[in-house]
Formats: structure tokens, sequence, C-alpha cells
């Protein structure tokens, strides 16, 4: 126990020393240039004045010589990105000009970025697991009849710390689902997603951010979490399971990380005193259109819910020359946005978006350029915010993720030597707003343990008229961030 004390203050108060081993000092690893797994002194200050242990299992009120503070193990910083000079104002002598060349600096830079770090199109196999992933999972999340918004990204990422911390066939359900044959593997592709999924650069915002919660009066495994600070960007942090100063804790952490979007308004997750860990990896998304819909275009209108109810809300309208689809089922065109693309697809009569969702290449084909008509999209788009928490065990289950929550057959031995440890609850909380402005959007999954084509010679028209349940994806690059159903508004 003394030596799980002596890490703690070693994370709290680092030497050069303590912070080398926070970072897997000794060990052959990639190199992973971004990251810093120290803790800046006022993040350590905060999470100490925040957490107060109230008495360790089995210790007694007292617990040890460490009561009465919690700590943080690890917290990765992300990397500084070339950032996008702002537009400067109509008729500011030379304005223009000094805009060209600080726009020229910022282009090559981000180009430099890009060519260094590694992306996902340049690795087809993850990019079809991810699909794979992504289209069978979205089936699974989304059955149901109220809004509900899902995001793949969140959850494989949280599904990645989670082989980390398993072994034996635990560990080979989860790489079975995600797709991918090790460990090592999983860490690679956990590189390059991060990587391809990250932007900060003034121009648009997506941000993943992981960690792990610890009860305090257990010991761990050092190994397993210089591994997820390493790989994975994942913070470490150790409270006294069970009350109201780590749920809050864990609330504060969700809404620094989305931005207020999550867990501003009240606890994520409730532990007990029996919660070993809790794994949570979050995704926040902000991005304005590429082109702007004209608030003074839009009207209020009639949205008709599945179930005959109707709602007056206001519609955003617009116009453009674009590419869409006509699918046996469904229609679909997407918005450009200064960070990916948001695609609107609308069934047809008669359909349900469950019933798009059961075909596991739906998704897929939203991406066929091939298949794509060139046309006039007629736009009108209701403004909604909308939210959903999903409980994903039975998602997880479908994925062929099973022995995690029997607590006779689950493996943490790779995370402690403590039995049985067993996945207790698989959650998602999302959230995603659209106005005239953007998109904003926002996801936290939580895992707790217990004990375009050439244009045809006659253009055609797309009517994007949103005024019955719909669905959205947004996507940066290849990734799919989120997928949401939108019944009601």
């Amino acid at each position: 126990m003394m030596d799980h004390y002596k890490r703690a203050n070693d994370a709290l108060h680092p030497t050069p020393e303590a912070a080398e081993r926070a970072i897997g000092g000794g060990k052959t690893r990639r190199k992973r240039k971004p990251l810093k797994a120290l803790v800046p002194a006022g993040v350590a200050a905060a999470a100490a004045a925040a957490l107060l242990v109230t008495g360790i299992p089995g210790m007694g009120r007292g617990g040890g010589p460490l009561a009465g503070s919690a700590y943080a193990i690890a917290q990765p910083t992300y990397p500084d990105l070339p950032q996008c000079p702002a537009e400067p104002m109509m008729g500011t002598e030379g304005a223009w000009e000094r805009y060209q060349e600080e726009y020229d600096v910022y282009w090559n830079a981000w180009r430099a970025y890009q060519d260094e770090v590694p992306r996902l199109y340049k690795t087809p196999e993850l990019e079809q697991a991810l699909a794979a992933f992504t289209g069978e999972s979205a089936a699974l999340a989304l059955a149901g009849e109220e809004n509900r918004v899902y995001s793949p990204v969140s959850l494989w990422f949280a599904l990645a710390i989670l082989a980390e911390t398993t072994g034996g066939e635990t560990r080979q359900q989860v790489l079975e689902a995600l797709g991918a044959s090790d460990v090592e593997q999983l860490r690679d592709w956990a590189d390059i997603l991060w990587h391809t999924v990250y932007q900060d650069d003034g121009t648009a915002t997506a941000l993943l951010g992981n960690s792990i919660w610890l009860h305090e009066s257990v010991s761990f495994h050092q190994g397993v979490l210089e591994t997820l600070a390493e790989d994975y960007y994942a913070a470490s942090y150790q409270v006294p399971m069970g009350t109201d100063e780590a749920d809050n804790a864990l609330a504060g952490w969700v809404a620094e990380q989305t931005r207020g979007l999550i867990g501003s308004e009240g606890k994520v997750l409730e532990t007990t005193a029996d919660t070993l860990t809790v794994l949570a990896s979050t995704l926040y998304f902000q991005a304005g259109w590429s082109d702007e819909f004209n608030e003074n275009r839009t009207e209020e209108d009639i949205f008709t819910a599945a179930d005959g109810t109707e709602t007056r809300i206001d519609f955003m309208h617009r116009t453009q020359d674009a590419g869409f689809l006509r699918q046996n089922g469904y229609q679909a065109a997407s918005l450009s946005t200064k960070g990916g693309t948001m695609t609107f697809v609308l069934p047809d009569e008669g359909v349900s978006p469950a019933d798009l969702l059961a075909n596991p290449e739906f998704l897929t084909e939203l991406t066929d350029s091939e298949s794509q008509i060139y046309g006039e999209v007629q736009w009108s788009v209701p403004k909604f915010d909308v939210n959903s928490e999903l409980n994903l065990k039975p998602t997880l289950e479908g994925l062929g993720i099973t022995d995690v929550f029997d607590a006779g057959t689950s493996d943490f031995t790779p995370l402690t030597d403590l039995e049985p440890v067993w996945l207790d609850q698989v959650k998602q909380l999302t959230r995603v707003k659209v106005d005239e402005k953007g998109v904003e959007a926002a996801a936290v999954t939580l895992l707790a343990d217990a004990g375009a084509g050439a244009p045809p010679e006659d253009p055609q028209i797309c009517v994007m008229d949103l005024n019955r349940p719909f669905l959205f994806v947004i996507r940066d690059g290849n990734a799919v961030l989120f997928v949401g159903v939108v019944e009601r508004v």
C-alpha cells in the first residue's frame, strides 16, 4: 500500500524522475512527441481541492497518510496546432495583404503537421474495420423510438482502453469486435484515429478525451496506466468511489472536455463503494457551415413525428447545386462544415430510420460517390438541440463482448490483482445542436467496473424537406463521429 501512496504523491508533486516514470521512462516505445503525461500544477491543485477522501474501505475513517486528497496520476496535453488567422474587417488598409501572408504561413504549417502525423485514409485495414464496427454498432445502439444519438468513435476508444485493461478471452472478444489482431495493432490504430479526428486550429474543433478513474484504496498495475497515457492520451485519477466528490469530479472532467455540453448540469454516472474503475471517453465537435444559412430565410413550419404529433419549429432554408443520393428507401444529401460534412437522410414515406439502420452497409452507402446524382438541392432543415442517454450493454453483447459482464469469466488481471472484477455499466451520453451558424456536438462513453461525379445534361432536383423523422451523420474525413435519429423536435 505504501507503494500505492508513493505513486500518488509522485503524481501530485512530480520530480523529474517521477515524470519520466509517468510517461514510461526506461521502456522502448513509439515516439509520440505531442504527449506530456505530467500534471500541470493548476490541474493537480484543482483535483486535490475538489476531491476529499471520506475514508478508505477496510482502514477506518483515517484512511492513511494521504487521506483527504485525491490524485491525478497522469494528465496528457494535446498538440498545439497552427492557428488559422481571423479574416480582417472590410476597409482596413493593407489588412487583406497581411491576412494572406499570415494564412499562407498557417496553411504551410498545417500541411507540414498533416504530413507528419498518421492518417486514416492511408490505413485501409483500419478504415475497413472501423466502417464495419460503425455500421454494426450503430444498428444496435440506435434501436428505439425516441431521439437518439450515438458516437461510434467515442465507444471505439472506450473499448480500446477496455482491451488494454483486460486479458485472455475477455480481451480477445473486444479485439474481435474492433477488428484488431492484437493490442499492438490496436495501439497503432488508436494513434492513427486520434490524429485523424483531432482538430483545433480556429476553423473547427474536434477533441477526443480519455481517462480512467481508479478506486483510491486499490492498487493497480502502473504499466497499464503508462500505456494508456502514452498510446491513448488517457489521464488517470484516483478517487473515493461512491462519494459525491468522485461523481462530481467525473462530471466536471466531462464538462471540461465537452465545453459544457455534457456534465455541466449534474452527475453523468453514480459510482458506489464497490466501483473499481470508470473508463471515460469523450468526443467534442464544433464547426460552422462552410456556407451559413441566412437567418432571414428561417421560418416556422410543422414537424410531424412518427406518431402523428405535430410541432411548430423554426426551419432553415437554402438552395445549392450539389451531389445527392436517391437509394431504395431514402434520399440523402450533405452540407459541408469547416471540419467535415453533415449528411442528412430523409427516409421515404413508410420507411423508418430503424429500417435503414438495419442494413449494416447503410452508412457505407452514403459515401458511394459513383451513385451520386448532381443537381439542385433544396434544403429545409429544422433547428434542433437533441440529446440522448444510451445503455450500450446490449450493443456490446450484440458485438460479441460478453465475458466482461460475467464475474466468473471476466479477466482484468492486466489492471489489478483484485478478483473478481467485471463490467457493470456501459452508457453513452450525447448531445447535438444545429442552427444557422453550424454544428456543435458532444458524447461521453462511460464503462464502470464493479468489485462527387460529373453533372448530367439535365440537372435534377432533390427536395430535402426534413419535416418528418430523419437521420444525420457527422463525419470528419472518413471517420463517422456521430450518427443520430431525430424522431421529434
